[in-house]
């Protein structure tokens, strides 16, 4: 069956963001029903009632039937590529990974010893990026951004409404700078979108580690996938861009907690989030400053591809400035878990 792409990219949007919607309300509603709740955490303020979660279930309900249509229907190969087994498979086993850490909490060393397994898997599937040029090489720097990434999805995932509504945002753009992408990155944004009707702020269920794994491995792919017919500078810069919101999380609470002498994956309420609702703001007005940050750095990632090579160092220093002016402020601001 031939749909034409605009006609591919609306429904993939389109049914993903109903089927999430579904698939979150379902799990939401079992949760509740067998006790698979979030209990209130001294390090998230706000967190002060039981919470569904496993609404990374319902993303992955939302995405998952809408890639398995494009194999099964679309008879343009680069689509059904996008769609096949290198993206799926990993993406289910970070998944389950998740379910697991939020059914039983791993040890990070154990978690990160499982997430490094299915990197590696992902990597001999294909899902890499020519660094260097040599096979090797390339596939070991390309397992570290995939671990990069899930963590860095991970960490930021503390806010309702936050994660959910950046990955909209990253997704959306990696459909905007690449078409045979488009399709898939849509349904996975669509995804997003069906789980914020109920993760928006107060959310009445998480995404959950699952939902964070999930969703900060495909986005590596995509990246990493997406990347090959343009490698180095500017897709580099480009890719920062897109991801610079999650990166900024990671980076940030690497620094103030090794300043503080915390191992960086030591719990603490230092995530940026948290720091501007110690500032007064509100959840929601939250999310809408994070959104809009991560809208403005995929606008420049946008921008990248078809400006001189000193617009292009101007549009990444720029950016790096202003983070860097954000972090400063960031630390005039402490939470204290009660």
């Amino acid at each position: 069956m031939h749909f034409a792409p605009e006609t591919m990219c609306v429904m993939s949007f389109s049914v993903a963001a109903g089927l999430g919607a579904l698939g979150t309300w379902s799990v939401r509603r079992l949760a509740f029903r067998w006790g698979m709740v979030s209990k209130p955490n001294p390090i998230v303020p706000q967190h002060t009632t039981p919470v569904a979660y496993l609404g990374g279930v319902g993303i992955a309900f939302g995405l998952t039937p809408v890639a398995a249509g494009m194999i099964l229907t679309s008879d343009q190969p680069i689509i059904v590529r996008a769609a096949s087994m290198p993206y799926l498979l990993p993406a289910a086993l970070f998944l389950v990974l998740g379910v697991a850490d939020d059914l039983r909490q791993y040890s990070a060393s154990a978690k990160f010893a499982f997430q490094t397994v299915i990197a590696v898997v992902a990597v001999m599937m294909g899902v890499d990026y020519p660094f260097t040029g040599g096979a090797f090489i390339d596939g070991a720097i390309s397992v570290v951004c995939i671990l990069v990434l899930v963590n860095a999805f991970n960490l930021t995932d503390v806010c309702d409404g936050l994660l959910g509504g950046l990955s909209v945002v990253v997704f959306l753009v990696i459909a905007w700078l690449d078409a045979s992408l488009a399709p898939f990155a849509l349904a996975a944004a669509g995804a997003c979108a069906g789980f914020l009707v109920f993760n928006f702020p107060p959310a009445s269920i998480f995404m959950g580690d699952a939902g964070s794994h999930f969703l900060g491995f495909l986005a590596a792919a995509m990246i990493l996938s997406g990347g090959r017919s343009a490698p180095g500078w500017p897709y580099l810069g480009v890719a920062c861009l897109i991801l610079a919101v999650p990166l900024f999380e990671l980076a940030f609470l690497i620094a103030v907690r090794t300043r503080k002498g915390l191992p960086w994956y030591r719990g603490s309420p230092d995530h940026f989030s948290l720091r501007l609702q110690a500032a007064g703001l509100s959840r929601r007005q939250t999310v809408a400053v994070a959104w809009t940050a991560g809208a403005m750095f995929a606008g420049g990632a946008r921008v990248m591809p078809v400006v001189s090579s000193t617009g292009q160092l101007a549009i990444v220093s720029g950016a790096t400035v202003l983070l860097g002016v954000f972090a400063v402020m960031l630390l005039r601001w402490e939470v204290t878990a009660s």
